[in-house]
Order: C-alpha cells, then sequence, then structure tokens
C-alpha cells in the first residue's frame, strides 16, 4: 500500500490541476459530440457510449498482452465489473443525461461519487464511520436532491435525466469499492486496458453490426467534428487521464489525488458558463452543498490516516 506522507512537489499540483483540466472538459465533449453547432442532434448517446470506448480501448492495447499475463484468471470477473460498471454503463448513461441537462450540471452532479463510494463501504463492506463523515453523506445527498428539483428543471424528463447521472455515479462507487477490495495489488495500468476490452467488445459488436454512426459521420454536416469531439473524449478523459492518476496516486498517495474532485465541477461550471448554458443561484448554491459534504468526508479520511 502506498504511504499517504509523501512529498508533494510542485509537478504534482501541476498534474492534479491537469486532471481537473481534462476531467471537468469531459462533459462540454459530449455534448458537442451529441449535438451540432445549431442543437439538433448529431451522434446518439450510445453510438458515443461505444466509440468512446472503443477508442480508448484501441489506445490502451499496446498493454493488454501484459495485462493477461499478469492478472490472473481468477481475478477477471472483478476486472470485468470495473470496465462494465465502472465505465460502459456510466458513459451510456451520462450521454443519455447529456441530451437533457446543461454540462455544468452534470459535472456538479458527478461529485456525488465519493459518497456512494463511501456508502457502498459502510453498507455492503463494513466499513467504520465517524460522525463528520455521516454528516458529510447527509449533506452531499441533500445538495444533488435540491439541486435535482431545482426550478433550472422546466420538464419531469430532466429529473429523470439528472437521476442518470446519480445512478452512474453509484456505479463509479461500486468500481472504486471493486478495485479496493479485489484488485489493489493488480497495477492500475493492467486493471484499465483489460477492462476497456470487456467494454469494447461488445460496443464494438453494436458499432458494426448494428449502428449507423457512419451514416452521421458521412451524411450530417458536422459528422467529421462531432466524431473528433468523442475522440478526443477517449484519449484525454478515458486514456490520458487514467494514466496521469496513476502516475499522481503513485506519487503523493490517494488522499492528494482525489482532491481532484472538488476541482472537477468548477471546471465544468466554467465551460458551461463560456457556451452560455443556464446556472441559476439555486443551481450554484446546491452545488456548493454537495461539495462542502464531500469535503467532510474525504477530510474525514485525511484525519484518520495521520
Amino acid at each position: 500500500m502506498p504511504k499517504e506522507n509523501k512529498k508533494i512537489e510542485g509537478q504534482d499540483y501541476l498534474t492534479m490541476i491537469l486532471l481537473a483540466l481534462i476531467w471537468g472538459s469531459s462533459f462540454i465533449l459530449m455534448n458537442k459530440g451529441l449535438f451540432a453547432s445549431d442543437r439538433s442532434p448529431m451522434y446518439s448517446p450510445l453510438q458515443m457510449a461505444a466509440l468512446r470506448m472503443t477508442i480508448a480501448a484501441c489506445v490502451m492495447s499496446p498493454l493488454l498482452f501484459s495485462a493477461i499475463r499478469a492478472i490472473p484468471l481468477k481475478l477477471w470477473p472483478w476486472v470485468a465489473v470495473v470496465g462494465i460498471v465502472g465505465s460502459g454503463i456510466p458513459a451510456a448513461l451520462f450521454a443519455t443525461a447529456q441530451q437533457h441537462l446543461d454540462s455544468s450540471l452534470a459535472g456538479i452532479l458527478n461529485s456525488l461519487t465519493p459518497f456512494f463510494t463511501m456508502l457502498i463501504g459502510i453498507l455492503v463492506l463494513k466499513k467504520s464511520v465517524t460522525s463528520r463523515q455521516k454528516w458529510g453523506i447527509i449533506i452531499g445527498l441533500c445538495g444533488a436532491v435540491l439541486l435535482v428539483s431545482t426550478r433550472g428543471f422546466e420538464k419531469s424528463s430532466s429529473i429523470v435525466h439528472a437521476l442518470l447521472i446519480v445512478l452512474a455515479t453509484l456505479f463509479y462507487g461500486i468500481s472504486v469499492n471493486t478495485i479496493a477490495h479485489q484488485l489493489s495489488n493488480v497495477k492500475s495500468f493492467y486493471i484499465s486496458s483489460l477492462s476497456l476490452l470487456f467494454v469494447a467488445i461488445p460496443y464494438g459488436i453494436y458499432l458494426i453490426g448494428f449502428s449507423d454512426f457512419m451514416n452521421v459521420y458521412n451524411q450530417h454536416p458536422e459528422g467529421p467534428s462531432g466524431l473528433a469531439y468523442i475522440a478526443l473524449l477517449a484519449l484525454a478523459s478515458t486514456a490520458l487521464a487514467s494514466f496521469l492518476f496513476f502516475r499522481l496516486t503513485q506519487r503523493t498517495g490517494a488522499l492528494f489525488s482525489s482532491l481532484v474532485t472538488y476541482l472537477m465541477p468548477i471546471v465544468a461550471v466554467c465551460w458551461g458558463l463560456y457556451f452560455n448554458e443556464t446556472l441559476s443561484w439555486f443551481h450554484a448554491i446546491s452545488g456548493l452543498i454537495i461539495l462542502v459534504g464531500v469535503y467532510l468526508v474525504s477530510r474525514s479520511k485525511s484525519s484518520q490516516s495521520e
């Protein structure tokens, strides 16, 4: 297990900021792949998810043979859980949700991931929890409830799509706990490479046999640029970001690297405002409540480890 009391250097802060910029920008990249400049639909959510995962898997493929040799066969089912539950399904859920939600709101809701990670640890893995952590979970969930019930959602379908992101963060929590408790001794590079293979196979079959994404690419005026945004999403937010996060965690420990959670929503909101997305003060207050809850949970972890 890596020690948490490692010396933090300037390059580590720069890496964390770069990670926040990459992951915080992923929501606007999804938006650009889903819609043309006139807001007409372009690639479908399932097409986006399939393209994103298959492109990322191709990028990680040079590590695949090493991963197959390094990971025991008995651990493959857990790796499949990480791929399917931690990457494949959330990619489709986020893409579907962003047909009806602004990128900034999606980024704020994504901050619920640490809460579900903690809740699964408590309920399933029987982890102990401090009073501050309990309050952090309660405060964060209250912020999420306020956010999905805000006046900014003009249709009931928008609330449903906001809940899809909440469901995706639940899946992220399952994946994180699976890695921590079943795959803790496996290098993250290998987990990423093999887990993406489990996702790329069904998504690849869908793209080749059942999808008309090539028609969108050839016939839609902005089809090529939309695919470029999706490719950038796969290369940066899935492949490159996993490498940076693994390197940062190895250098500084899990506690410091987890601070990227606080910066991602800020980046997402800034992108949303830049592209004239609607963000009311009620949205901002709800997002702040979520971040306060996340801070309490993470701060409690930090205090316990010191």
